[in-house]
């Protein structure tokens, strides 16, 4: 916990610059998962510089680089479609330490070495069957995605500023 306060102290001040890179690094762990029940997949991750990560069974965690993003997720299991999904990253909180003290060279710093981003720690891809049971079966899983989708979508909603009731 002191090391955490003196590293926070530091940012703050000014003293240190990179905070990001400092408190979080360059590297961040995923953990992908298949919905549902299933288990088992092989996925692929690939970012936009070519880096290229592996998860042998699902769920599983492995630890990517960040900053080089977005990144394609390639999963496939027998008995299923191969699915794709690009996940985006979204600035790191430790980044915005950098913003309030006007540490110019500080952001530089993390967006340089990959600190400044961040991946969600968590990924879940959706595989569809080659093959129904039947066609409500079928429509279920569509109607179970949609909702999943629907509810990430909202869950990533920028957040309106609430409007003054006066003038309005």
């Amino acid at each position: 916990m002191k090391q955490l306060t003196v590293i926070f102290i530091l940012c703050l001040g000014g003293i240190a610059s990179g905070c990001a890179t400092i408190t979080t690094g360059t590297s961040q762990s995923i953990t992908i998962s298949t919905e549902k029940n299933v288990t088992g997949a092989k996925c692929e991750l690939t970012d936009t510089k070519g880096g290229q990560w592996y998860v042998n069974n699902t769920p599983g965690t492995v630890s990517v680089h960040k900053g080089d993003g977005p990144m394609t997720v390639i999963c496939r299991k027998d008995g299923y479609k191969p699915a794709t999904l690009i996940v985006e990253e979204s600035v790191a909180g430790a980044t915005l330490g950098n913003i309030l003290i006007g540490g110019g060279i500080g952001i530089f710093i993390d967006a340089m070495s990959g600190s400044a981003q961040r991946y969600p720690d968590q990924i879940i891809v959706w595989v569809e069957p080659e093959h129904w049971d039947s066609e409500q079966a079928r429509m279920e899983w569509f109607k179970e995605k949609e909702a999943f989708e629907e509810k990430l979508a909202k869950q990533n909603e920028p957040i309106e500023s609430a409007k003054s009731p006066i003038g309005n």
